[in-house]
């Protein structure tokens, strides 16, 4: 191995990525963490229930302390500067950022997450930040009082409904399925909410306005209808960030394939977190993958040692 090389390159700046460096690092090997922030989604959620360890805590809050403990350790970072390529030339992994800069590695671990997914219907485009929006914790203050609309009726769809609440007057909840989706805790928490509405059997179609938004048609049941709303909060999930390197094998929804190790089609190349196809996307399934992945990787680039 080139001494000039880094051990470890890991591309994310949220759970499975740090988790991945801590554990990668306290395995005795070095480590670069090349992001373009930190937080990623967690940093669109209001408050985090379900993680081990803490009660209560804001998503940005919990990212926060996620930096600060990797910060404990002895660890490279290149943050602000997103990825854009990931090759390997003679090998040596190339991490290449949208600024020029190439950082080469002897491993890499890819946890880029995921980006909101959109409906690809008329007027999203048009109305983006103009009343539709897709982070409900991000914009929801800005409608205070207002009727607006969530679409998706899943995780995404009822934290958002239930966020919410607090701040419109009114809250309609559209689920294409009818079927709500989520924790259990939370699903409740929306059906118990005075002023959320839920719409089953909503096919959303369109979003009208003027300059501003002012409402949302959809389909039920055969019939074309309108909803008036200022708002409008698309929380249907998310499509995984894969496509920064032709070096890895995806099933038909772009998720990286991983086996067992984390380790993709590539040697020396490893996946984690919610761009992998394993797994539910939680922020503790995250981690863990992120620690199986650092692990994973310092045993692989200590074979490589001994090889040589």
């Amino acid at each position: 191995m080139t001494e000039d090389v880094e051990d470890l390159v890991i591309v994310g700046g949220s759970a499975a990525a740090l988790t991945a460096a801590i554990y990668a690092k306290r395995s005795g090997v070095s480590v670069t963490v090349v992001t373009d922030g930190y937080g990623g989604q967690i940093n669109n959620t209001d408050v985090v229930e379900n993680y081990l360890g803490f009660k209560s805590i804001s998503g940005p809050d919990l990212a926060e302390k996620y930096v600060e403990h990797m910060r404990e350790y002895d660890i490279n970072e290149e943050v602000g500067d997103k990825v854009t390529d990931i090759r390997k030339k003679d090998g040596i992994f190339e991490v290449e950022t949208e600024g020029g800069k190439v950082i080469e590695g002897n491993s890499v671990i890819v946890c880029t997450g995921g980006s909101r997914r959109h409906l690809n219907v008329p007027g999203e485009d048009e109305f983006n930040n103009r009343g539709v929006a897709y982070c409900a914790v991000c914009d929801g203050p800005l409608y205070e009082g207002e009727e607006v609309a969530v679409i998706g009726g899943g995780y995404a769809g009822t934290e958002a409904a239930d966020y919410l609440s607090d701040v419109a007057s009114k809250v309609y909840l559209l689920s294409r399925s009818g079927e709500l989706k989520g924790e259990e805790i939370t699903i409740q928490k929306v059906l118990n909410d005075e002023n959320v509405e839920i719409i089953r059997g909503a096919d959303t179609k369109e979003f009208y306005g003027e300059n501003l938004l002012d409402g949302v048609r959809y389909e039920q049941d055969g019939e074309l209808k309108e909803l008036e709303v200022t708002g409008a909060f698309i929380e249907i999930g998310t499509v995984p960030n894969s496509q920064i390197t032709d070096l890895v094998e995806t099933d038909d929804s772009g998720y990286i394939k991983v086996d067992e190790e984390f380790e993709t089609s590539t040697a020396g190349l490893f996946a984690a977190g919610d761009v992998t196809d394993k797994g539910i996307q939680q922020l503790s399934v995250s981690s863990g993958q992120g620690c199986m992945a650092g692990l994973n990787a310092a045993d692989y680039i200590k074979q490589q040692r001994h090889s040589e």
